[in-house]
């Protein structure tokens, strides 16, 4: 499996190039206003996310696989939003694991935020956002807590805002903008 430094290597992508990138189009889909409000708590972390998935590949077969087993302290890989709706209910059940639920909260706000359009036809978005915001709720713990709490509160503003960060994207994929 390639890692970030493999990223780096063979197309020149850094970590601070990719949150750089995200930051940078979140502001714009967002607007100054609202990017001025968030910018220095919430809104990195979901540039953070979003950096984060476009670095670290996620090997379906093995997510899928009933051998998956990440660690206590490993970020758990999610496959799809069903994978994430199962191991909720598992989780509703047993000792919860912070961690888990933070990875299970940004695997949907990649799925039903920035490929909302995509999955849409086949979920039901809002149930996916009221779970996201539940999963960065248990998440809450710690020194992190007050991030995931405002996580949770601003979910399905976040959702919005990366769907209409996907469709300007999509539409202006021929766009290239100079480096600054």
């Amino acid at each position: 499996m390639l890692s970030t430094q493999d990223f780096e290597d063979l197309y020149g992508v850094t970590e601070e190039r990719a949150l750089n990138f995200w930051a940078s189009h979140l502001h714009d889909a967002m607007g100054s206003k609202r990017w001025s409000q968030i910018g220095d708590s919430t809104g990195v972390y979901v540039a953070s996310v979003l950096s984060h998935f476009c670095l670290q590949p996620i090997d379906r077969v093995e997510a899928l696989s009933s051998d998956y087993s990440p660690g206590e302290t490993e970020f758990r890989q999610f496959a799809d939003l069903t994978q994430i709706a199962e191991m909720m209910m598992c989780q509703l059940t047993s000792t919860k694991n912070p961690l888990w639920m933070e990875s299970a909260g940004a695997h949907i706000l990649l799925y039903a935020g920035f490929f909302q359009d995509q999955h849409k036809r086949r979920h039901n978005i809002e149930f996916f956002a009221a779970m996201g915001r539940e999963c960065y709720l248990m998440a809450a713990v710690g020194k992190r807590a007050r991030t995931m709490s405002m996580m949770a509160d601003g979910f399905h503003q976040y959702l919005f805002h990366l769907a209409d960060l996907q469709r300007q994207l999509r539409e202006n994929k021929y766009l290239i903008r100079p480096d600054n």
